[in-house]
């Protein structure tokens, strides 16, 4: 090892890393953490370990929970935001009498992203109700959502609520539709002072709240300040660039009260900012540490590869100028060295050849040369539920497994969790919330493998209908197989039968005992009992017993959310276990997002990911091969449409009172675009394999600027 690493590794300095994923610095904070650990004899909880996400953490707990972990404390592991939670409920009784609540003495309620969505969605509500948001085409859960995110952003840098909104209305664009957009990010301001209120009303501490008391309280108060700033004497901030302007202050703010730091940052990185990272406070860290080391070489890439990151670069960087200097035009044209590598690419008329090729090649690369499936990722800018069925049959059919990740997606768009809800009502007769025969039937086509849809669609309308459900009377009741004529019998068959019997039987049973557990309870035992067990939908089906796990814990954070409220109803009211699972159940049909569920981020072994290309870069992972399917999609290079926030706007990169134009749009696109290729690339081994489709999944014609760069790309050689 040479000075410049042992300098980062074995020493009490504070240093500050920055290099292309791939460089190795990780590896070097895990050696640091290792070295204050077993050399210098420090103390576990004298050393803070700082991640943007609780998933980039899983290097040095690898190392703090192996054989050869060092004995002692535990050193402190956390993000930014789980460290102001624990400093807001450590510090509550110094804080709350003077945060602003109505009831300093009551004890806080720590709210998650569900349990936020669902008291945000009745102040959302009331104004859908009074037409307020007609003008926008966007959904309901996703105006929830936009308005949460608001406030976070605003309390992540330090806005008021009103100065937030300010900067979102300047970037509205101008035209026919101003005057609309305008209106409805006025109510969206309305309801986030509402919102507030609330939880200072009724003592709710959202993560917007959370972040606010902590700038505002706990780092203003001497006393909570002086003690938070002495509990640590050594920290390692791992991927500075993807973590918020809150976090960056509050490491500015430690430094000088700590023996050692080091401070690690990918360049080029930045690919959280649509969740508040700011990529562009990393000079002021890399100014306040002792020294500056560079990484350079990739212990990722092969040098072809590099060279092509370095050929896009040029041209996007060239692009984004044209016009505003011949010189950045005359630098595209300059050829790289060495030789780029060959891009494996191949062009379809329509979006199923793409697919089928797509997984004739899996089938080589996996059974032909070996490569083992888990270093094999599919990425597109979008994962549809088409998507993921064709190329789940497709390889299914080759022997292969696939998984996929979609953390934006809503947990009861996912099969599995609408199988679990639909099954919820139907062992809850007496909640009234009966299911449709459509969910029934859906929910018999993912719990029973025997069942296809159309032998499903008979059995669910026969044992769900009049007849199925009147033979006890009042709610929602499946009938008896044995029941049915011998014609319906045999159509579904008799194996399929006996499947659908064994579920039907556990619901009759559970039903009958009349035990109404906790939701998050129930979801545990008939998983355990039932649909993990061979022969149902759930025993082979990674995905679905991973939603499984994501639904059992997201109700047992919504119990615990609430238990204490509906612990005490009103004379005559349902038991709190029906009125918390009824209302788990309205937050999940609407759409709400779930929160960050840890081991849907770990790898799967055995098993091909399929995921959006953002994904896929924040799991921080490399590949030996990857698949870019669809890239004459314009989603490769455009933000998703949010007429209620604005992640650029509601930057410190964003200059106050300052316009949005479409020429910062386009720069910002080109920007994107750049970061997102070199990321990809810097994670892959070997080889990239490039998908053209002229027609969409919908069969729209295509010709995004991924597929004109690429076109580029080829047309120099």
């Amino acid at each position: 090892m040479n000075e410049s690493l042992i300098s980062i590794t074995q020493s009490r300095t504070k240093v500050f890393l920055i290099g292309p994923f791939g460089s190795g610095k990780t590896t070097l904070a895990v050696a640091r953490v290792r070295w204050l650990l077993r050399q210098e004899r420090v103390r576990g909880d004298d050393i803070l370990v700082l991640t943007p996400q609780r998933t980039l953490a899983e290097p040095f707990r690898a190392l703090l929970t192996g054989p050869e972990a060092p004995a002692g404390s535990p050193v402190r592991i956390t993000t930014f935001a789980s460290l102001a939670q624990q400093s807001v409920e450590l510090y509550w009784p110094l804080i709350a009498p003077t945060a602003g609540f109505d009831d300093p003495s009551r004890e806080p309620t720590f709210l998650t992203l569900e349990t936020s969505q669902h008291h945000m969605a009745q102040l959302v509500d009331a104004a859908i109700d009074r037409g307020e948001f007609d003008a926008l085409r966007i959904d309901r859960s996703r105006v929830i959502s936009q308005i949460l995110d608001n406030l976070n952003k605003a309390a992540l840098l330090g806005l008021t609520i009103d100065a937030a909104y300010e900067r979102l209305e300047l970037a509205v664009p101008l035209g026919e539709q101003r005057a609309a957009r305008l209106n409805a990010l006025r109510t969206a301001q309305r309801i986030s002072h509402a919102f507030r209120t609330l939880c200072l009303r009724t003592t709710l501490l959202d993560f917007s709240l959370q972040i606010v008391l902590f700038n505002e309280q706990v780092l203003r108060n001497d006393w909570s300040r002086t003690h938070l700033l002495r509990s640590h004497r050594h920290l390692v901030f791992d991927n500075a660039e993807e973590d918020t302007p809150s976090a960056h202050n509050l490491v500015l703010r430690w430094l000088p009260h700590l023996e050692s730091a080091l401070i690690v940052a990918d360049a080029d990185g930045g690919y959280r900012t649509y969740l508040g990272a700011d990529p562009d406070g990393i000079p002021a860290l890399a100014a306040a540490c002792d020294q500056q080391q560079t990484l350079t070489d990739s212990y990722i890439m092969s040098p072809e590869l590099a060279a092509l990151t370095q050929r896009i670069d040029v041209l996007i960087q060239g692009r984004k100028r044209a016009g505003e200097t011949a010189r950045a035009a005359a630098a595209a044209a300059s050829p790289p060295s060495p030789a780029l590598p060959t891009l494996r690419h191949e062009s379809f008329r329509f979006y199923p050849q793409m697919v089928e090729w797509a997984a004739n090649t899996l089938r080589r690369l996996v059974h032909a040369e070996g490569i083992p499936p888990s270093e094999i990722v599919i990425l597109a800018p979008f994962v549809s539920d088409a998507l993921r069925f064709s190329l789940q049959v497709a390889l299914e059919h080759r022997d292969l497994q696939l998984t996929t990740h979609r953390p934006s997606r809503a947990l009861e768009s996912e099969p599995a969790a609408r199988a679990l809800l639909t099954l919820a009502r139907l062992a809850h007769p007496h909640w009234g919330v009966p299911p449709a025969t459509a969910d029934v039937t859906t929910t018999l086509v993912t719990s029973l493998p025997r069942l296809d849809p159309v032998r499903a669609n008979l059995l669910a309308a026969v044992v769900y209908g009049p007849r199925g459900r009147g033979a006890a009377g009042g709610g929602p009741r499946l009938g008896e197989f044995a029941a049915l004529a011998a014609p319906v019998r045999e159509r579904v068959t008799y194996a399929a039968g006996a499947d659908y019997d064994r579920l039907r039987g556990w619901l009759a049973g559970y039903s009958a005992v009349g035990d109404d557990l906790p939701l998050d309870q129930f979801f545990a035992r008939l998983f355990g009992e039932v649909l993990s067990q061979p022969g149902f939908g759930f025993h082979e089906d990674r995905d679905a017993a991973r939603v499984a796990s994501q639904m059992v814990e997201s109700a047992r954070k919504f119990r615990w959310a609430f238990e204490d409220v509906a612990a005490a109803p009103a004379p005559g009211a349902p038991p709190a276990t029906t009125r918390l699972g009824r209302a788990y159940l309205d937050l999940a049909e609407t759409g709400a997002l779930g929160a960050l569920y840890v081991p849907g981020w770990r790898p799967t072994e055995d098993a091909v990911l399929l995921a959006p290309a953002y994904t896929f870069l924040l799991r921080n992972r490399p590949a030996t091969v990857q698949f870019w399917l669809d890239i004459g999609a314009s989603g490769w290079w455009e933000r998703l449409y949010q007429p209620l926030t604005h992640p650029y706007v509601l930057s410190n990169r964003w200059q106050t009172g300052a316009l949005w134009s479409d020429k910062d749009e386009y720069n910002t696109r080109q920007d994107t675009l750049r970061k997102l290729l070199l990321g990809l690339i810097r994670r892959t081994r070997r080889d990239l394999y490039l998908g053209v489709s002229d027609f969409s999944e919908s069969g729209y014609e295509q010709r995004g600027p991924l597929l004109m760069l690429v076109n580029q790309l080829l047309a120099r050689g």
